[in-house]
């Protein structure tokens, strides 16, 4: 329950009420509208975000899975490439001398 609503004073509209305490009850209910729809929407800020947080940290355990894929697959062309290299040094080196 909300607080508001156990200090609520019960609305007597008498014939006798003053037209300031009329208008100051109208204005007082039309603030809690206000108020109420102000906490519905936080609320619902609050839920969008959680879903974004959770939405990005998915999104950043993916980008660190795909670094570290990169991470492997250039760490094994380096060595495929240094082996081409040996390879073809190897290879050079055998003409030079055959030629030689």
């Amino acid at each position: 329950m909300d607080p508001r609503e156990e200090d609520d004073v019960p609305f007597d509209s008498g014939d006798n009420d003053d037209p300031l305490i009329r208008n100051l009850r109208t204005e007082m209910v039309r603030l809690e509208a206000q108020l109420d729809q102000l906490m519905a929407a936080d609320r619902e800020l609050a839920e969008e975000a959680a879903a974004l947080r959770v939405r990005l940290d998915e999104l950043e355990y993916q980008i660190a899975t795909i670094r570290d894929r990169y991470r492997r697959s250039a760490r094994m062309y380096g060595w495929i490439a240094g082996m081409w290299g040996v390879g073809i040094g190897m290879w050079l080196s055998w003409l030079i001398r055959a030629l030689l």
